[in-house]
């Protein structure tokens, strides 16, 4: 398997240069992993941390070789595996992020970038979540030392590279305070199944926008949606933004065929339009417990009349 070469540099380590002690060499290396790992999933699949086992493909995207241990502070050498070949399947969709990985990037990379993003004045946040943000904060109490550098370079042509200090902490520290919670939603459009990608599906919706979906398991089986898959639907669960406030990912709760009056959901979620569907249901208000979406079922369009529900939307 062909891999690309990074060094792993920490200065203000209390040892002496090349060298670090065992306890925590093993968190900065599961800081790392964890940041690789929920990076390469949020891109792959639109959410960054899933319970479970891992499935093969990120197991085999973060099989990373640590190849030694040099002077010059305190540099570790890692080898990672390509992305194009242990999760070409798993990036074979572009549409659903704005820079796919390129033939020579691995996981290391794209946790490189997220890292960059997070500290960066964007405004969006397409490469990282707020579990992608908890695993690059685990470097901060990784070693005993205060004040400690990590800095991230490739030797061969990879491209990612990244930089961490106090200051980077604490901005990314600060974006992940500023991500928008999820919230209830109820969105229509066209059902479509994500091949490669057990569960999950994509939403297209009338004004082309498209929407990453998962189909929350304790609600729904991805087996007994198959007769909907093409067709027009409703959807029903928790919405997951990004930092400028526009959707990433619907957990989905409740999925049915499409009614009459659910036009009034055919917008792509975000939070300045919250207010749009709290006006019509009352639930969605901040007072609601937001685990609870299902409360709406039942509550679309049909007993009011179509004029006085786009009355309350106007």
């Amino acid at each position: 398997m062909n891999k690309q070469h990074y060094q792993l540099r920490l200065e203000g380590l209390e040892e002496e240069n090349g060298q670090i002690r065992a306890a925590d060499l093993h968190k900065v290396l599961g800081a790392l992993l964890k940041t690789a790992e929920r990076t390469t999933r949020l891109l792959a699949t639109g959410e960054g941390s899933v319970q479970g086992t891992r499935p093969t493909w990120l197991e085999a995207s973060i099989d990373f070789t640590i190849t030694g241990l040099e002077e010059g502070s305190t540099i570790l050498e890692i080898d990672a595996p390509l992305l194009a070949e242990t999760a070409h399947d798993q990036f074979s969709q572009p549409e659903f992020w704005r820079e796919t990985p390129e033939a020579g990037d691995t996981s290391l990379d794209l946790a490189a970038f997220a890292i960059e993003e997070a500290q960066s004045e964007s405004d969006s946040s397409e490469r990282f979540d707020s579990s992608v943000l908890d695993a690059v904060l685990e470097f901060k109490k990784a070693v005993r030392s205060a004040n400690v550098r990590y800095q991230l370079r490739p030797t061969t042509g990879a491209r990612g590279s990244f930089e961490l200090t106090e200051a980077s902490f604490e901005r990314i520290a600060e974006r992940k305070r500023q991500l928008p919670e999820p919230k209830a939603f109820v969105v229509s459009g066209k059902l479509d199944e994500i091949k490669h990608s057990a569960g999950r599906f994509r939403l297209f919706l009338p004004n082309g926008h498209k929407l990453l979906g998962r189909i929350h398991p304790e609600y729904l089986q991805g087996e007994s949606l198959r007769d909907l898959w093409g067709k027009d639907v409703t959807v029903e669960g928790m919405v997951h933004f990004k930092a400028n406030g526009q959707a990433r990912l619907i957990d989905a709760r409740k999925l049915g065929e499409r009614s009459e009056g659910d036009e009034l959901f055919e917008a792509l979620p975000s939070v300045s339009n919250l207010h749009a569907q709290s006006d019509l249901f009352p639930e969605f208000s901040s007072s609601a417990r937001k685990d609870e979406p299902m409360i709406l079922w039942g509550k679309w369009p049909g007993d009011e009349p179509i004029e006085e529900l786009m009355a309350e939307l106007s």
